[in-house]
């Protein structure tokens, strides 16, 4: 068993390893970092991300919560990272290369989620890709959903209704993942959508519109728990 807080034990592991259908994998990566104001876990990262590379992974996004107030608390950083299979990231786990970097992370973190995610089966999801930067003042919020028992029909309806309202505003959804695996969490979540807004300005004007607030309750029916976090794309 792992005696690091913030890595998935080894049940954790097998269960990962014996899901089926070793299709490509995306964890997310919530982290608030120690006193240090992340500078360990950059020294981890420098040694993480060939590793994932090198196993044909990819960073899909990087963003920083512009709020504290989404749900789950204060996160610094929110990293969206694809494996081709949990076989390539689990064979990243066992890395003596790899492993040299785990007492940086662990330094440099004071708490942390880290969740497996795949594509959903949602046929209206875009394919997993890399977000698109433009580098203008666009948003990306970052929802993690759980519903309540029947609660995914009251969603949908709010879907109906708020994705055109999106759409209006330049916007669209650039990630629509299932959950498979908590590795590293105290919630268990059904579906992970990140949604792009041209700014926070389009954003607030839709929430502030009769239309969003009716179609809302629909949301807040069907759902068991929500975190919502705005973030910007993190440069460099």
């Amino acid at each position: 068993m792992s005696t690091d807080q913030f890595l998935p034990d080894d049940d954790t592991l097998i269960a990962l390893a014996g899901l089926p259908d070793d299709a490509p994998v995306v964890m997310l990566n919530l982290l608030e970092f120690a006193d240090d104001g992340g500078e360990s876990y950059r020294r981890y990262g420098a040694i993480a991300r060939p590793q994932i590379e090198r196993r044909g992974g990819r960073i899909l996004y990087t963003g920083v919560p512009l709020t504290d107030e989404g749900g789950g608390g204060h996160w610094d950083v929110m990293i969206l990272v694809e494996y081709p299979s949990r076989a390539a990231f689990l064979d990243m786990m066992a890395d003596p290369k790899y492993q040299k970097g785990l007492p940086f992370r662990a330094a440099g973190l004071k708490r942390t989620v880290l969740y497996a995610f795949g594509q959903a089966a949602n046929p209206m999801a875009p394919p997993i890709d890399v977000v698109p930067i433009d580098g203008s003042d666009e948003i990306f919020v970052l929802n993690l959903l759980r519903f309540k028992p029947d609660g995914r029909a009251e969603y949908q309806k709010y879907g109906q209704v708020v994705m055109p309202m999106i759409q209006e505003r330049g916007g669209s959804p650039t990630l629509m993942l299932d959950a498979e695996l908590p590795l590293v969490s105290e919630e268990s979540w059904e579906d992970l959508y990140l949604v792009r807004y041209p700014d926070v300005e389009s954003l607030m004007e839709m929430v502030a519109t009769d239309t969003w607030q009716q179609a809302n309750e629909d949301r807040q029916r069907g759902l068991d728990l929500t975190w919502a976090y705005p973030t910007r794309p993190a440069r460099g």
